[in-house]
């Protein structure tokens, strides 16, 4: 018999956000999710960020859910060119006697790693959509490789990365992960066909406005903010079978989650971005919209393109349709609804995988292998391999 692994304690991680919480962002509870388990196992987790002047500590604990022991730090930080510096410089304070830092964001882990600190930088798009990089990375020459540890949540990311990171981080793939909404399955859904994310270019919006008119038979619910594309939004509350029911608090999710019965990913083949932001190609696309859905035992209707075949299978864990073709997607729909004992075992199936794949403490074991490599901390032999 083998005999686990013994556990092996991490340093104090401390995670440096770039955004004010709390916010309307997604990424913002995924996060907090990572950081939630991570605390759960009894590591020491501190979470740097820009002071928003909105609510206490208490308070965003609350609104994402997080595990009692994450510690909130807001702090100030001004704008302008001393933004990554003085972010750097809050992490490397808060990580002090021998803690890691973790962000998302290259400048903060380029400064942080320059300044001997260990440093794992979650790469969640392209390194070269962020700002000024080819500035930043001059700086890279400056980095040990004993410092820096680079994952990126696709295999499109890890293959687009700077070859000079490349070589000092050692990239790995990590996917994203989402909150355990299984809590939720069971519930009678009020809606046909949801839709919870971003109302941004490219997310599918436009794609979902065409099926609902091709398919008024169905009742769908939308959830996002629809003042990010206003005229959508005033078409789509004109359909007599679609719901607009705004943006959704990450502490309302999973009962947003339970008034749909297929959720909707109808992603477009080559990326999403809205005017004025970097465009994000669609092979570093990691949905945390469709690993919510997973979680909670929604049936997934989804765009067939390479980043979501990563994540489901076709005829498996979900039901993916050529993005350019909305006559499929209408006549997908119309299957999934109408046959609920098969799309009761792709969703049992998404779920699954959800559990072995996707979940926060999966994740968070990952990282904990990257984190342990990157300080030189060897797990023991299990008892029956010694």
């Amino acid at each position: 018999m083998t005999l686990p692994r013994a556990s092996v304690s991490l340093p104090t991680i401390v995670y440096c956000y770039g955004q004010q919480l709390p916010n309307k962002a997604a990424n913002s509870a995924a996060v907090i999710g990572l950081c939630s388990a991570w605390a759960a196992s009894g590591t020491r987790v501190v979470l740097v960020f820009p002071r928003s002047g909105e609510g206490d500590t208490n308070q965003l604990a609350s609104v994402y859910a997080a595990h009692s022991r994450v510690e909130f730090v807001p702090v100030g930080i001004p704008h302008g060119p001393l933004y990554y510096p003085a972010l750097a410089a809050a992490a490397i304070s808060s990580a002090s006697s021998g803690g890691v830092v973790v962000t998302r964001m290259p400048q903060v882990a380029v400064l942080s790693a320059m300044a001997r600190k260990k440093t794992v930088l979650e790469l969640h798009q392209g390194v070269a959509t962020y700002r000024n990089w080819a500035i930043w990375r001059l700086l890279l020459h400056l980095v040990s490789t004993r410092c820096l540890r680079v994952i990126g949540t696709t295999q499109g990311i890890v293959d687009n990365i700077d070859p000079i990171m490349r070589k000092i981080g050692r990239p790995t793939v990590i996917p994203s992960a989402a909150a355990d909404f299984g809590g939720f399955i069971g519930a009678t859904p009020k809606y046909d066909v949801g839709f919870i994310g971003s109302f941004m270019p490219g997310k599918g919006l436009e794609f979902v406005e065409k099926l609902a008119i091709a398919a008024p038979q169905f009742s769908f619910v939308l959830y996002g903010d629809a003042s990010k594309d206003l005229a959508l939004s005033e078409r789509l509350r004109r359909l007599g079978n679609v719901s607009l029911a705004g943006y959704v608090s990450p502490s309302k999710i999973g009962t947003a989650l339970a008034s749909f019965r297929v959720g909707l990913a109808p992603y477009d083949r080559a990326g999403f971005g809205e005017q004025g932001s970097a465009f994000i190609r669609a092979d570093a696309l990691s949905s945390l919209k469709i690993l919510e859905y997973m979680s909670a035992g929604r049936v997934i209707l989804a765009s067939r393109i390479p980043a979501v075949e990563a994540m489901l299978t076709d005829g498996e864990t979900a039901m993916l349709c050529d993005p350019d073709n909305p006559d499929s997607w209408t006549a997908g729909l119309d299957a999934l609804i109408k046959n609920s004992e098969a799309s009761d075992v792709l969703a049992a199936a998404a779920r699954r995988r959800y559990q072995e794949h996707f979940s926060f403490e999966s994740r968070a074991e990952r990282f904990n292998t990257v984190i342990h490599g990157l300080m030189g901390i060897h797990p023991p032999k299990a008892a029956a391999e010694l």
